[in-house]
């Protein structure tokens, strides 16, 4: 056989090889349905995105998100890999500076976590409930779903020449959901489901991979031992992104490379702006986001007033028309605004009319009120009963006043002085109160305090400020809820305060004795 038939063969070979390669995308393309071909993106992993996300917690003001994760089963029996390993790595990469998410790995069926609910708390002085419980599996796995084979040989007496070329398609899926621990029911919506399809070829040391979502095709290429593995791992990456995104309703879509005008996104939303809006959260979260970014006004003496200036001024930043209104464009507008370099002016606060709008989406009524002059607040704290003085591990019901607005930090000191913040907290993220009004400690909130076992004297001190401050405070100061801090003292943290409010606070202290 001379040289130019062999060279030939090997082209017609080649040929068949790359006619089936393409024959089998093309059939995977038609199975995704998509309406035309999807921007294409080169990835590795999905690490930009997580230190992306780690970015945007801090930056959205997000904190005291505990959550238990379960072992994340495979129901295929095929795909061998430790994910409930790959989530947590990948929830820790996300949390790096923020310490946003506290995860907390348990078992894997109800009655694992049913348990660990009803011994929560035993060995503390608080009932210290997870908010959340990450449940999921491995759910799918279709192999060769698409394949296509060729081969050619070349034969004489003496000699033979052959070859072939096989290319398959595979899908694998990953399905994530979020429960809340109260009754074990799935948070609607908060729910992470993916898939990725997987090119290998019978010759050759890599493979290549393809997640779809919201209409970007994230690319990436592996070797062929390590395709299903490194594929999995990107689905967990991508998982645990959309879910603490969609958890705690920041716009993670921009850690993903997502414009927020794609119609997925568009509708996400429009969900969000909906539940919020008829279960009475959408005022909280809109205070939320002007908070964080800067809006929200140094000094509020009336919470309507302080959040209609708030929304004023964002308003007039962004381009938009001056109304009684918080209808979906502001939403969307308040919740895709990125932070830049140089901050929001923070607005005082003005005279403004009553009016009102007729619509379904919440209206904001203001009235008059004069610009308020910097004082001392004044801050109290209290039995329901007035007692100062309990049996050792009886419950004990606290209520907090300020003289004014203010937002309200508290600790307890225990008798080995461990120093834990108890509100805010994973139970109630919001902590301003109105000029007056009380605050119930713990209240509904399903934590208890209670004097202490041996009879030893422990303290609660609660501060108030004028601003929210707790984002100003030192790294140090910035722990988990119920989490002991360590080196440090009420002093150090009434300094703290001091400093970060940039003004007068309100204390309180609360002695708890023992009979």
């Amino acid at each position: 056989m001379n040289l130019s038939k062999i060279v030939i063969l090997v082209i017609a070979l080649l040929m068949v090889a790359c006619a089936n390669q393409k024959a089998v995308r093309k059939e995977i393309a038609k199975m995704e349905k998509g309406p035309s071909e999807a921007p294409r993106r080169i990835i590795t992993n999905f690490s930009d995105g997580l230190r992306c996300m780690d970015s945007m917690l801090i930056e959205y003001g997000i904190r005291d998100v505990s959550m238990l994760v379960e072992d994340l089963s495979d129901k295929t029996s095929v795909v061998k890999a430790g994910t409930k390993d790959m989530l947590i790595t990948a929830v820790s990469a996300m949390t790096r500076r923020s310490r946003a998410v506290k995860l907390i790995p348990f078992g894997n069926d109800s009655g694992n976590l049913i348990a660990f609910l009803g011994n929560a708390g035993s060995e503390s002085v608080y009932n210290i409930i997870p908010q959340y419980d990450i449940r999921g599996s491995i759910s799918q796995l279709d192999k060769s779903v698409v394949s296509k084979q060729s081969g050619a040989s070349l034969a004489g007496d003496k000699w033979s020449l052959g070859g072939s070329k096989s290319i398959a398609g595979s899908i694998l899926g990953l399905d994530l959901s979020v429960l809340t621990t109260d009754d074990l029911s799935v948070i609607p919506g908060v729910t992470s489901s993916n898939s990725v399809v997987l090119f290998k070829s019978g010759s050759g040391a890599d493979a290549d991979a393809t997640i779809k979502k919201t209409g970007i095709s994230f690319d990436f290429s592996v070797k062929k031992s390590e395709a299903t593995i490194q594929a999995l791992r990107n689905l967990v990456e991508l998982a645990s992104i959309e879910l603490i995104g969609k958890l705690v309703k920041i716009p993670y879509w921009r850690c993903l490379g997502i414009p927020e005008t794609t119609a997925d996104i568009q509708q996400e939303m429009g969900d969000w702006f909906y539940a919020m809006n008829a279960h009475g959260e959408l005022i909280p979260y809109i205070r939320s986001l002007l908070i964080a970014r800067n809006y929200y006004p140094s000094v509020v003496t009336d919470e309507s007033i302080a959040l209609r200036t708030a929304l004023d001024s964002f308003k007039k930043s962004a381009g938009l028309p001056l109304s009684q209104q918080i209808d979906f464009t502001l939403f969307s507008a308040l919740l895709n605004r990125q932070q830049t370099d140089t901050k929001a002016t923070v607005p005082t606060l003005m005279n403004t009319a009553t009016s009102t709008v007729v619509s379904k989406t919440p209206v904001l009524n203001t009235s008059t009120v004069a610009v308020p002059q910097a004082k001392p607040i004044t801050l109290n704290i209290n039995t329901l009963d007035g007692r100062r003085f309990f049996k050792p591990g009886e419950p004990i019901s606290l209520t907090a006043r300020s003289s004014e607005s203010a937002y309200i930090y508290c600790y307890l000191t225990d008798a080995d002085q461990q120093i834990q913040r108890f509100f805010p907290n994973r139970f109630q993220k919001d902590n301003f109160i109105q000029a007056g009004a009380e605050v119930a400690l713990p209240g509904k909130m399903p934590f208890d305090i209670v004097a202490n076992e041996k009879g030893q004297t422990e303290f609660v001190n609660c501060f108030a400020t004028r601003k929210d401050s707790y984002n100003g405070l030192p790294e140090s100061l910035k722990v988990y809820d119920f989490e002991s801090m360590d080196n440090t003292s009420i002093n150090a943290i009434r300094s703290a305060y001091q400093m970060s409010a940039q003004g007068n606070i309100g204390e309180a202290r609360f002695v708890i004795g023992s009979k």
